[in-house]
């Protein structure tokens, strides 16, 4: 685990900011954001996409967001799976993603993933 943070987490933020730095055409949607306004949010992409907007199909995808190919609800850990130092690291990053986004007037890192 701890090796598996400590390459994956930076490799994470280099992708972002790169994606920041030399994408042309960008649209950040977040996980979280799905899970609340799953509507929203896919009527947002198609419109980025340049594609006609079809409600009954937005629609329709919403009523079968909890279909069969959903994974059961998380389980909650029982301890910390990070040590001090993975998640001063991981809050580092987080920061800088977050920062990279704010200057492109993009929606930042969602709440939860900051830095307490």
């Amino acid at each position: 685990w701890p090796e598996f943070v400590k390459n994956y987490a930076p490799w994470w933020a280099s992708h972002t900011l790169d994606w920041l730095t030399y994408g042309k055409n960008i649209h950040v949607v977040h996980f979280e954001d799905l899970k609340r306004d799953l509507f929203v949010q896919l009527k947002g992409m198609v419109q980025f996409l340049g594609l006609e907007v079809s409600e009954d199909r937005l629609l329709c995808v919403e009523g079968q967001k909890d279909g069969n190919f959903k994974r059961s609800g998380l389980r909650k850990l029982e301890y910390d799976p990070y040590s001090p130092e993975m998640r001063q690291n991981i809050d580092e990053l987080i920061r800088t993603v977050d920062t990279a986004l704010n200057k492109r007037n993009m929606s930042g890192v969602p709440a939860d993933y900051k830095p307490r």
